[in-house]
Parts: C-alpha cells; sequence; structure tokens
C-alpha cells in the first residue's frame, strides 16, 4: 500500500473522530469506520483491476457509497478537509494504476460532497 495514502486516511480519521468529540454531529463512530471500509474496499478493488475502465467503476462504486453515507449523516460526516483528504485518496490509487493524472479528479462526476 502507498504510504502516503496510509498518512491521508489516518488523517481523515482523526479528523472525522475530533468533530465527535468536539460537539454534535450528524454521525457517530460507526460512521467514521464505515466511511474507512469503503475507503479501504475501494484501495483493494482498484489495486485488483486490469484496466481504466474497470478502475473508473471502483472509482464510481466508492464515490456512491461515500454519498449515500454522507446523506445519512446529515451531510456533516465528508466536510471540506474530509472531502480533500478522499479525493486525494482516490486520485492517488487510480494514478498509482496509471488511469490518471494525480491532477484529475476523477470523483467529481459522481461525487455529492
Amino acid at each position: 500500500m502507498n504510504s502516503e495514502i496510509e498518512k491521508i486516511k489516518e488523517r481523515l480519521k482523526g479528523g472525522m473522530i475530533d468533530f465527535i468529540v468536539e460537539g454534535d454531529t450528524g454521525y457517530d463512530q460507526s460512521d467514521v469506520e464505515s466511511c474507512m471500509q469503503i475507503i479501504d474496499r475501494y484501495l483493494v478493488n482498484m489495486s485488483k483491476s486490469s484496466g481504466k475502465e474497470e478502475g473508473m467503476k471502483e472509482v464510481e462504486k466508492a464515490v456512491l457509497a461515500l454519498n449515500t453515507l454522507n446523506e445519512k449523516c446529515g451531510d456533516e460526516l465528508i466536510e471540506t478537509e474530509q472531502r480533500e483528504d478522499i479525493c486525494e485518496i482516490i486520485i492517488i490509487a487510480g494514478h498509482d494504476k496509471g488511469y490518471n493524472d494525480l491532477s484529475d479528479d476523477i470523483t467529481e462526476e459522481w461525487r455529492e460532497w
């Protein structure tokens, strides 16, 4: 696994948990875990993908799952910082496979957060 992705994942999870501690949120620890599971599943599936088309289907699945989870959480789980981290993870994983440039936002087509 890409060490840069691991660092971003730690920052992402920590930031989400910090918001729970700071006050009222529309989500809890289990929602954070669900978010991280979606990302982990994406990373595994992307690493196994055998072409750009298959990889982009994994991006779509992950982004749509994150849309659903964020909506369930009153659109509070994924704020600006989290959006940037999640997009970066998704983009780096696609770039590592040679499917996109690091400057390409491959989430934009489906992303609601």
